[in-house]
């Protein structure tokens, strides 16, 4: 039975550990919600953890900085786990077999700093590259541009690994804008390969 409540504190007694999400939940990108550091701070004040799991391109660490730079607590969350750390330790295990990469991010270097540690080739051209890293696109972006690049995927049968699976993403004002999910799911739609 679904139970309506007013606040976390009223059934976080009930959990070993209350999981948010970060875009939409806790902030719009860029700003807090209002109240919700506050919130939670008195939530772990009674000795309750949270933790982050996000569907961020982006691993672990640079998503906690960013919620510690937009005014939450230093040590809040005992946990930050992203879908781009996910897909980090994939890569680092060999469970994704591929080692050369064409890249698709919101901003230059994004993939660069994701794949520090690993023994990768990232930034290869589409017609040289074993397979598509999609981390993110640019805010302003639409999928007409990217069509050439899942053409010329799709002629070479390349697999796309989608490190963000989200189609839309909040930004300030209300604002939404075109996430990786969104293309990965047009390449599967013209019948190509795509690990989420």
């Amino acid at each position: 039975m679904t139970t309506a409540i007013q606040s976390l504190t009223e059934i976080a007694d009930g959990y070993d550990a209350i999981v948010l999400d970060q875009w939409g939940v806790l902030h719009n990108g860029s700003t807090p919600y209002p109240g919700v550091a506050d919130a939670l701070k008195s939530i772990t004040a009674a000795g309750h953890r949270l933790a982050i799991l996000s569907n961020s391109g982006k691993r672990a660490d640079p998503n906690a900085d960013r919620i510690r730079q937009m005014g939450f607590a230093s040590g809040l969350f005992t946990t930050v786990m992203t879908a781009g750390e996910a897909l980090w330790h994939d890569v680092k295990t060999g469970s994704v077999p591929h080692r050369s990469f064409h890249v698709i991010e919101s901003r230059q270097g994004d993939a660069t700093r994701w794949a520090e540690g690993l023994d990768i080739g990232m930034g290869c051209d589409i017609r040289t590259a074993d397979a598509v890293l999609l981390m993110g696109l640019p805010d302003d972006t639409t999928l007409m541009p990217w069509q050439p690049v899942l053409d010329a995927a799709g002629d070479r049968n390349l697999t796309v690994y989608c490190s963000n699976p989200d189609h839309i993403a909040p930004r300030a004002g209300g604002r939404t804008v075109l996430s990786p999910g969104a293309l990965a799911r047009e390449y599967e739609q013209l019948g190509g390969d795509v690990v989420y």
